[in-house]
Order: C-alpha cells, then structure tokens, then sequence
C-alpha cells in the first residue's frame, strides 16, 4: 500500500513538472512570436520556406531544460529601436550607418546614405567571405547590401531595411540576421528573392539619378547643390581672411561687430573690402545686410574657432617635423599676463630635415598654465605639457631658460631636476638675459 501511493505520488509530480514546462514553453513562444513580428498580419508568412527548414533532433523530449522559469531571463534592451532623445525627429542625432535608425530617417538622410551607400568609412565587415558572391559563370560580385551592425551583433539587407514598402519579409529586412551557422544560405536564399531585386532596382536607380540630378525634384536638389557650393566660397574667403590677420599679428575685433560701421575691426574691415570687388562675398554681404541669413560666419565665435583649428595644423605639422628631427631643446619663459596669471611659454627649437635644406628652428608652441612656480612645479607642467604632445622626454639634448633662481639654480631649479631625470639636457643660460645683467 505505501510502495503504490509513493508511485503515486511520483507520477503526480512528474505531470505538474510536464505541466509547468509547457506552460513555460507557451509563454516563450508567444514572447517570442510577439518580438519577432511586430505585425498582425499573419497571412505573409511562407509556410513552404518554414517546412522546407531541416529540423536536425525531431525528439524534443530528450532536450534538457536547465531553467524552467523562462520569464526570469532579464532582456537587457526589449525595445531595439529606441532612440535616447526627443522623438522629433529634426532634434535627434542619427547615426546614418546604422541600420537600426534606417527605418526613421528623415528624407534628406536618406538622399546622403544612398549618395555614399550603406557601408560607414571603417567598413565593418562580420566575415569578408559573405560579401562576396560567385555568379554562374565563375565571377565574383561584391555583395554591397550587406550591413553589419556592430552593436546589435546582426547583419541587414540595406535595400529591403530602407525601400521596403508596409511590412518586409525576412529577418534581413526588419530586425536583422543573427544565426551565423545558417547566414550563408540564407542570404543566398534572400538575394534570390523578387521583393529583394526590386529593392536593388530602385537603389541603383535612385542613386545613379541623384548623381546625374535626374530625380523628381531635380530643381531642388540643383538648388541645394548651389547652395551648398556658396557656403563653400564663403568659408574659403572667411579663411583666407583669418590667415592674413594671423600671419601679420593683426588685431580681429574692433569696439563693434556690425558691418559698414566704424572701428568694428579687422575683419569686418576686409569683408567690406572684398564685397566690392568679389561677386561671393558681395552676395552674402547683400544678404546679412538684408537680414536673409541670420548664420553668417562672420561673429566672434567663428573667428575662434578658426584660430583654434588653424592652430592645431600647424602644432601637428610642427610636431611631426620634431619627431622626424627625434631631437630637440626646450626653451622656457614665465611672465605674469594682466591677470597676474602666471604663465609659461613654450618653444622648442629642433634641426628640420624635412625638407631639402636643413635648417635649425625655433617653434613657440604656446602659453602653459602655471600655479606652482618652484622648480619641481614648473618641470611637472614641461612633463605633463611633452607627454601631451607626443614628445620624449629622453629625445631632450638641451635646456635654456633665464637666470631666475628657480631656473637656473643649483639644487632646486628646473635645470638640474631635468639633469636628475635626463643627464643629456644640457643646460645654458640665456644670452640676452645674461648680457642684460653683465650690463
């Protein structure tokens, strides 16, 4: 009697554990179906592609289930195609290249991704066989619908994903392939398809009229075009002007910043010149004055960020011909600016051999910020100020600074803690600086 309601017992929770697995496995197939497809529509299934899948272990029973609980499984991001930010679209920061904002992007995005294609300028690629094709007759074709996302870790079909129209077929056209063992043969099976070769037909199309300016509004995008080509000649005209001023230690800003008034500087001063001798400059004068254009690149604003771009080429050039000399001299200077800031400059004089003539050069590669004016503060600015630029301490062959104390002295100055860290730098004192004390 005990032997047969211990069996009975048995039996009762092995039925609850088939149970409750099955219930599990409903809830798992129905999240799964909702995830997978986001429409209603079922009818667009292809029931011959599912039946002709191979199904490789036809006993489902001998699967082990090592957690029953489906539903505690956390998903990290369920919603894929979130973007962070506000949902207008003109206020959103798109990243063109990836395929999960293609389905969103606003139709000027789209123009420019199908002017330069699908493939981002670092040409991600999952596997370099898979973007290659043999056709029938030997040769090899460039599968260039073929995206990878690197952040979703799934491949799309750039043609479907953006020219599809309603709902697509196929993980490649909506929420990406990630099936690796599997991928080759399904995007063969998808480049075959007909919904497929006539999204490729209307890229091709679609591109090679935005190259010719074919396109249904082809007077718009001509317009655009000539737009564009005038904010060019007027940055190239802006920049020129900055050059000249730079070169010749010109002042920039006067007391005012409005055109055709007095003492509104430089700048301004060269702009109005220009206006009456080139058509460009004369045009966008004729439209800031009538106040058409309120973005007129003509501010204080653009004028430093110029600078600042103009002057981080020539520190890149500078610095690549002091690596190309490998060494240099260093040459100090501290001087309190009207805020009584102290402040240091920098410049380093090197042998250039980058041209034919070899030459010896000095370059100012600007003012270091300074509060600790001792000795072992000015060299940890120098060493944090060389690290920066990519400069070796050890390439150092010289030192000159002038004759203050915490220069030049024995035990605390910069000098000799630079001669306890490089025992090559070696030091001398400043001529002019010591002529003006002799005198």
């Amino acid at each position: 009697m005990n032997v047969e309601m211990i069996s009975v017992r048995k039996r009762k929770k092995i039925e609850e554990l088939i149970q409750s697995q099955a219930g599990a496995l409903e809830k798992f197939l129905i999240k799964e179906l909702q995830i997978s497809n986001e429409s209603h529509y079922v009818d667009n299934i292809d029931v011959e592609i599912i039946d002709s899948v191979p199904i490789e272990d036809d006993n489902v029973d001998s699967v082990q289930i090592e957690n029953d609980n489906v539903d505690s499984v956390q998903i990290e991001n369920d919603n894929v195609d979130s973007v962070e930010g506000n949902n207008d679209d003109d206020n959103v920061d798109y990243d063109i290249f990836d395929p999960r904002n293609w389905e969103r992007l606003p139709p000027k995005l789209i123009d420019l991704l199908v002017a330069k294609g699908p493939r981002d300028n670092l040409n991600r690629r999952f596997t370099a066989n898979l973007n290659t094709r043999a056709l029938a007759n030997g040769e090899m074709c460039d599968r260039d619908w073929l995206v990878y996302s690197k952040e979703l870790d799934r491949v799309f079909c750039f043609c479907c994903k953006v020219f599809k129209n309603g709902i697509g077929r196929g993980l490649l056209a909506n929420e990406g392939y990630s099936d690796w063992s599997h991928v080759g043969a399904r995007i063969k099976e998808h480049e075959l398809g007909m919904e497929h070769v006539k999204n490729m037909t209307t890229w091709y199309e679609y591109r090679q009229r935005l190259q010719k300016f074919q396109t249904i509004d082809k007077t718009t995008q001509r317009l655009i075009e000539k737009e564009r080509d005038h904010w060019k000649k007027v940055l190239k005209r802006v920049i020129s002007i900055v050059k000249f001023l730079a070169k010749h230690n010109l002042a920039f800003r006067g007391s005012k910043e409005k055109l055709y008034e007095d003492s509104n500087g430089n700048f301004l001063g060269l702009i109005e010149m220009l206006a009456e001798f080139d058509p460009i400059i004369q045009e966008h004068v004729r439209r800031v004055t009538s106040q058409k254009v309120h973005v007129h690149y003509l501010g204080h604003r653009i004028q430093n960020e110029l600078i600042a771009l103009l002057g981080s080429a020539i520190k890149t050039e500078i610095i690549s011909k002091i690596k190309q000399a490998k060494y240099f001299s260093v040459i100090l200077d501290c001087t309190p600016d009207v805020s009584h800031q102290e402040q240091m400059s920098l410049i380093i004089r090197y042998v250039n051999v980058s041209s034919t003539s070899v030459s010896i050069e000095e370059s100012f590669l600007g003012f270091l910020k300074v509060n600790d004016t001792t000795g072992q503060g000015l060299f940890d600015v120098l060493q944090n100020e060389l690290k920066e630029l990519g400069l070796d301490l050890f390439d150092v062959r010289g030192q000159g600074y002038d004759n203050g104390s915490n220069m030049k002295g024995k035990h605390q100055g910069v000098q000799n803690i630079f001669l306890d860290v490089n025992p090559r730098a070696f030091y001398t004192p400043c001529g002019c600086h010591s002529l003006n004390l002799a005198l």
